[in-house]
């Protein structure tokens, strides 16, 4: 897995991951959930799935509509609008395919508590876990998600400093560079 630039809120929202694991570059779209085979790597690199599960074309599906699903919900939250009724369907519904309930374990180092899921697969319970942390991102930090505002990036972050426009320095760098380039041209007229 090619690793990806640190976009803020990612480390600690995996939604937000999964939602930018779909974006623009300069040779064009990049989908790092291309194949069944890389959404087990992006799971894994995400610490969010088993190691060593393979999941199959209708995990991916499943993963490409939650992806789908969970952006239209960060883009209503950022425009202050209604998400599509069908967006919180497929939210819904993958958190709910993998009920999870917590579990007593006590062993020789004592009690400890475990979240058990039953039924579901790893690809499930991974699923229902970033749609999970979608539903606890837009209903606590709704405030915080911008969508980054150079032209043509289409990648969402959360809002660590006042001041913060741009997912990335390459993004900014390219926004102050086509302003500095549009400037040097209008003096030069």
């Amino acid at each position: 897995m090619t690793a990806q630039a640190s976009i803020p809120g990612e480390r600690d929202h995996p939604s937000l991951a999964l939602v930018n694991s779909r974006h623009n570059s300069r040779t064009g779209t990049v989908d790092h959930l291309e194949s069944p085979e890389a959404l087990g790597e992006w799971l894994a690199w995400r610490s969010i799935g088993a190691a060593g599960t393979t999941p199959g074309d209708a995990d991916l599906d499943a993963a490409h509509s939650l992806r789908a699903a969970v952006r239209e919900l960060l883009v209503a939250a950022i425009e202050g609008r209604r998400p599509e009724r069908s967006a919180l369907d497929t939210v819904n519904a993958a958190s709910a395919a993998a009920p999870a309930a917590d579990q007593l374990r006590w062993d020789a180092s004592g009690p400890r508590r475990t979240r058990a899921t039953g039924g579901a697969t790893e690809v499930q319970r991974a699923l229902a876990a970033l749609a999970e942390d979608a539903i606890a991102l837009v209903a606590e930090r709704r405030e915080d998600l911008i969508a980054c505002e150079a032209p043509g990036c289409v990648r969402l972050l959360l809002k660590d400093h006042p001041r913060r426009h741009w997912c990335s320095t390459r993004c900014g760098d390219r926004v102050r560079a086509a302003r500095h380039y549009r400037r040097s041209r209008e003096s030069a007229r």
